[in-house]
Order: C-alpha cells, then structure tokens, then sequence
C-alpha cells in the first residue's frame, strides 16, 4: 500500500512539473515582436443598404495570424459602437470590447458583425461608418466598417380600403401582403420601391395603377438585401415574395415600366370577363421567378415593349382568353433548378373545362435555352375557339408551314443576347450583333410603338427588330 501511495505522490509532482514548465512555455510561445501581425480576411467590410429599425444580416470576417508564434492581441474594441449601431461577436462573445484574446500561429478565428441602425427621418440613405480597432504587440490595425441606413415605411397586413397614392419618397416594406379592397384604387408613383417580406404578395380586388418611368421605374422585389454567397444577392434568387394576384373582380390594372422580379411569380391573373381589360402591361421586365412569371387565365389583356424572362415554369401561360403581345421578348433561360414549363404555353382546355382563347403575337422573339420553347394544347371540342396568330416573330419550336396563322416567321434558337449567365445568374436580353430577330419585325405594327424599351427609336433604319429591344450599329 506504500509503494502504491508514493508511485502516486511522484506521478502527482511529474504532472505538476510538466504542467508548470507547459504554462511557461506557453507564456513564453506569444510574440512579441511588433512586425508579427494580424492580417484579414478585408480591410472594409460594407453592407450596403440597411433598413432601418430593421437591422441586417451577420457577416462574417477572418483574422489570420500568419506567423508560426502564437499572438495575443491586447483589445478589440468597436470604435463608435454607442452611436453606429455595429455589433460583433468573437470566437463565441458577444460585446463592443474584448481584451487578451489569443490567436495560435498560423491560425485563424472569425468575427461575426451585424448592424441595427436607428431611424433617420430622411428620404435618402445615410453612410453610417465605424472601425473595429486590433491592438497587438503596441501596433494598432483597423476595419472599416459601412452601412448605407435607409429609412423605411413598413406595412403590415396592410389593406386599401379607398383610393391610395404610394409615392417614392422612403421605399415600402410590405408584410403579410397588401390587399387592395373592390373599389379601391393604389396608384404607385414613378419610383415607387415596394420591397415584399417572405411569402407576401400584393391581393387586388380593386384597382392597382403603377406608372413608371424609364429612368425612375416602379420596383416590386423581395426584402432581402444581404447576399446568399459573396458575389450572389439574395436579389437574384427566385422565390424571394409572392407575386401581384389580380382577382376576377379585379380589372383596368396598368403597368408601365415596372419591374417585377424574383418572387413565386410576377402577375396572376383570375378568370374574369373577356370583353373588358384586366391589364395593360407595357415598358415593364418580368423576370426570375419559381413558378410561371405571368399567367392568365380567360380574361382580356395587351401586353407591349415588355420582357417577360426566366422562369421556373412558363415565362407566359395563357388558359383561354383574349390577348395580344406586341414587341415582346419571352425568353426562358431559367437555371436556378429543372424547369417544368417553356417561354409560352397556351390552351383552350384545362381537366375537362373550356376556355374560348384568342391570342396574338406581333413582333416578338419567343425562346429559351430548350429545344421547343411554345407548349400548344387544343381541345377535343372543335367547337371551342382556340385561334392564334404569330406575325413577323422569332420562334423557337418546330417549324410549321406558313398560312394565315403564321405569317413571315424566323424559326430558330434565339441565344445571341448580351449575356447569358448561368453561372451568376446575372442576364442580359438586349440583342447583339448576331441576333437573328434583327430587322424582322413589321413597321406598321412597330409605329405603334416607336421606341423600345430604353427609349431607342426603333424605326430609325425602316427595318425594325422583333422583341422589346432594338439594335443599333456601336453595340455589341
């Protein structure tokens, strides 16, 4: 029982020793030379726009110690942190201010920041800026630290109950929907941003007018404003918001240069009657949305100058109906997932119910990344109407022969665009060089609109181009 105490005694006084020589060695192992220093993931971390009230998302940098010593750095401190409203958390602590914290040689941690800005009471962002201050060894280093702080209108389940100007003074956060009342009329100003949470949508029963202009278009997006990956905005990820819903009840809707983007869908339109207009679309981008991006269902509508791009399902699905495109691109590249849908489907038929259509297309380039891009069904009724017409169009699907549906038709694979990004998701549709809608169109029906979408004058050469963009000789 001796033997085994004393073994025990001398195995307690090793450990102690090698315990004592491991902490001074470990006091020792910290630099102390002035030039072994931090380096960083970024020298200014920015976050763009923030709402404020609403505070943004956490970013993330990474402090490297690059030297083979470990390094002890003296303080971390946020500069302004009582009045700019940045937050930081490191290695797992949360404060404005840390002290004797330890980096191990040729090793890194990470500092997550965030910022909550406080209300302005202005129109316009304000640059809010602080510094994250590193002292190690007695030489100070820095981040900058940015924030553009927007002042923000925040709506809640909001509904119009009677008619209603939205002006473009402070964008509009819009949460678990906006629904316009029968009756009610909102009309969106040039320049009006109306930023839509998760899953909300704009609900009309009434009347919604949004009146653009090329330089100042009216926004509808998500609320997203922090990116899913370093070069990738949650801005061009579809599925961000819902979409505009235009109930049966719902008619005389107007849309001129707007910009839908990015939700489950653009515009939905519910049966309604065909013999008065439910929406006219004209100078205006749908794009990159999770499902079709506009579709109508037995109602009556004219869409112009438009660009109608990226969906999920269908760029354009039409159930029955009167309709009529004119200097339109519909272009379907979508490549977030498989798409289940084409650039343009139509149908006079749905499950065993019919739906009289008539649609036309004037001056229009129809494609995608497909081998077909336009999805026809007809219905076994003969008696059901289902009457087309495609004139001086672009078509990418199986050529037909020509006849009165289908007069002077280019049949082919439209892909010579400005930019196709299927890597960052960033698309260009305006035409280039070696477009093959370049001159087609007819310029009768271009006269009714003389200039395209970036306000070019489209019958400048007498030969005007099919889709909503023209050509001209110095671009690309």
């Amino acid at each position: 029982m001796k033997k085994i105490l004393i073994v025990c005694f001398f195995c307690s006084v090793l450990v102690g020793i090698s315990s004592l020589f491991s902490s001074c060695n470990d006091e020792e192992s910290f630099s102390t030379d002035p030039s072994h220093l931090l380096t960083f993931s970024q020298d200014t971390l920015s976050f763009d726009t923030v709402f404020t009230s609403i505070g943004s998302s956490t970013a993330l940098i990474k402090v490297y110690n690059p030297n083979k010593e470990a390094l002890k750095i003296s303080s971390i401190v946020l500069a302004d942190a009582s009045h700019s409203g940045f937050k930081v958390n490191v290695d797992g602590q949360k404060g404005t201010s840390f002290s004797d914290v330890e980096i191990q040689g040729e090793d890194s941690m990470h500092i997550f920041v965030e910022v909550k800005i406080d209300p302005q009471n202005r129109d316009n962002p304000i640059l809010i800026k602080d510094s994250l201050v590193f002292i190690t060894n007695g030489v100070q280093q820095d981040i900058k630290l940015l924030a553009y702080g927007q002042d923000v209108l925040i709506l809640k389940g909001k509904t119009i109950k009677k008619d209603t100007v939205f002006t473009s003074g402070r964008p509009i956060l819009i949460y678990d929907s906006l629904r316009i009342d029968e009756g009610a009329k909102l009309q969106c100003e040039a320049g009006t941003r109306l930023y839509f949470h998760s899953k909300a949508s704009v609900l009309v029963h009434g009347i919604i007018e949004a009146q653009g202009t090329l330089g100042a278009p009216v926004v509808f997006r998500g609320d997203r404003l922090d990116n899913m990956f370093t070069d990738l905005p949650y801005d061009r990820v579809p599925g961000q918001w819902g979409g505009i819903h235009l109930f049966s009840s719902s008619y005389q809707n107007r849309f001129d240069y707007v910009d839908i983007h990015s939700g489950e869908y653009s515009i939905l339109c519910d049966s309604s009657a065909v013999d008065k207009e439910k929406l006219w679309l004209t100078n205006s981008v749908l794009h990159n949305t999770k499902g079709d991006a506009l579709s109508m269902t037995s109602c009556k509508a004219e869409i112009a100058n438009s660009k109608i791009t990226n969906a999920g399902k269908n760029c354009v699905n039409l159930l029955g109906g009167d309709y009529s495109f004119t200097h339109c691109t519909l272009a379907n590249f979508f490549s977030w997932d498989i798409r289940s849908g084409v650039a343009l489907a139509y149908s006079n038929y749905q499950g065993k119910i019919d739906y009289p259509l008539k649609t036309s297309f004037y001056n229009c380039i129809i494609t995608g990344s497909s081998s077909d891009e336009v999805g026809g069904s007809q219905s076994t009724n003969g008696d059901i109407a289902f009457d087309y017409y495609f004139s001086h169009s672009l078509i990418n699907t199986n050529e037909e022969a020509a006849s009165d549906r289908l007069v002077d038709i280019t049949w082919e694979k439209e892909k010579n665009f400005l930019y196709i990004g299927k890597e960052d998701y960033k698309y260009d549709f305006r035409p280039d060089s070696l477009c093959k809608g370049k001159d087609i169109g007819d310029i009768a029906i271009a006269r009714q609109y003389p200039f395209d979408m970036n306000g070019r004058d489209r019958l400048q050469d007498g030969k005007p181009d099919a889709g909503c963009y023209e050509w001209m000789p110095g671009d690309k």
